[in-house]
């Protein structure tokens, strides 16, 4: 989910927490290493061992970049870099990480993960080769249920490091300790810390439901797509630089908005597609038909104004069922079905344009860039869709897409 426990709480997202005391480099393609925690008092490696004491404001040094970064060496750079230019609207930024921004995975004792630790690392590498990012990505991986009271604080205390201001990260760490065993998965990034890169959290509980390590893979790549989409709000594509609002800034809007619909709907409807193309004991037909059922249950006993426009700012159980998930996820499936180019529009072509649209009108910048994407009014969407949910089931069954079109459908 994009609206993680710790950014409502304090400021943070519900994601990652870096942590490393011994330094183990992967030899996997790409940009790729993985640090790891034995618990012990030490921390040479960690984030927090190299970032200074500037806040993530542009108030830094002239030179805050990390001469010597690799994963478990601090963040790319110390404090934000001074912009590369600016106009009456935003202020842009050219980073030294564009070219590869890297993936670093941090692993909290390794000992209590056993072989999953491969198979977060496998999918990783195929991330970086099959959905490139374009910010770095810092995945934290614990298990929270019995990693070691050390290895929970240097978590902590490395994830505060990332999203918050130095002089914060003792209230965040703080905030934060009572929550473990009930911490929820989470990615994702906020302009304040768009220098360092996104966050990822997983908790190794993901891989422990009845149908196994491959079943949980769903919240890794769901969390992996937060993290796409979080980065192409603040991407200009033709300048080819990120661009954060003044505005948002001086009135503490940490994101662009994003309806939750689309956000945990479209995150849920890559992780289908992009599960197919891996290696994984995984049908995506069925998983789909689980996303209609989940929504279908949702409507149950709904009153004819339940539609999907009003999960555009709440994510709230209905019957049970979160529909801004099962009817968001159907939501994309529906327009798929409209148009068979709409597959590559939903996955990377309405984010590609997300920047330009906000800084044009952040109001709805959202909505232009999704009538301009799909040649739909909102509108004739919402009435479209929402009627299409009340139909009968066989027919909502009628327009979901084989197995063999999950795993051939194309974004490239």
């Amino acid at each position: 989910m994009i609206n993680f426990i710790f950014k409502n709480t304090f400021i943070l997202i519900s994601i990652s927490i870096f942590l490393s005391c011994s330094k183990e480099e992967d030899t996997s393609p790409g940009n790729i290493k993985s640090t790891t925690n034995t618990g012990s008092n030490q921390n040479t490696t960690s984030p927090a061992s190299n970032s200074s004491s500037e806040s993530n404001g542009d108030t830094g040094p002239t030179n805050p970049i990390n001469e010597d970064f690799k994963c478990g060496n601090g963040f790319y750079y110390s404090s934000r870099p001074e912009p590369t230019n600016e106009d009456n609207t935003h202020r842009y930024y050219e980073y030294v990480w564009q070219s590869d921004p890297a993936i670093c995975l941090n692993i909290y004792e390794e000992s209590l993960l056993g072989n999953r630790v491969n198979k977060v690392s496998d999918f990783f590498d195929w991330a970086k080769l099959n959905m490139p990012n374009i910010i770095p990505v810092n995945v934290f991986y614990i298990d929270q249920e019995n990693a070691g009271d050390q290895s929970k604080l240097q978590h902590d205390t490395d994830f505060c490091t990332l999203v918050r201001n130095p002089d914060d990260i003792g209230e965040c760490i703080a905030e934060s300790k009572d929550s473990w065993g009930e911490r929820s998965h989470g990615a994702g990034v906020y302009a304040s810390y768009l220098h360092k890169g996104a966050d990822l959290m997983i908790y190794d509980d993901a891989f422990k439901h009845s149908g196994g390590v491959d079943e949980g893979m769903y919240y890794l790549n769901h969390e992996y797509f937060h993290t796409f989409q979080t980065g192409h709000m603040y991407y200009f594509e033709e300048k080819k630089q990120f661009g954060i609002r003044i505005k948002d800034e001086s009135d503490n809007i940490p994101l662009p908005f994003l309806p939750i619909w689309i956000g945990e709907g479209g995150a849920d409807f890559a992780s289908i597609t992009m599960m197919a193309k891996q290696n994984l004991n995984f049908d995506p037909y069925k998983q789909a038909l689980s996303k209609l059922d989940q929504a279908r249950a949702a409507l149950q006993g709904s009153s004819p104004s339940f539609s999907l426009r009003n999960f555009e700012n709440e994510n709230i159980r209905v019957n049970d069922e979160y529909y801004a998930y099962g009817g968001g996820t159907m939501a994309h499936i529906y327009l798929w079905h409209l148009n068979e180019n709409n597959f590559k529009k939903l996955i990377v072509d309405y984010y590609r344009i997300f920047a330009e649209k906000y800084k044009l009108n952040p109001q709805s910048g959202w909505k232009d860039a999704f009538e301009e994407t799909f040649g739909i009014t909102l509108e004739n969407f919402y009435l479209e869709f929402d009627a299409f949910m009340r139909k009968d089931r066989d027919s909502q069954i009628a327009i979901i897409k084989s197995a063999e079109e999950w795993e051939k459908a194309s974004w490239n």
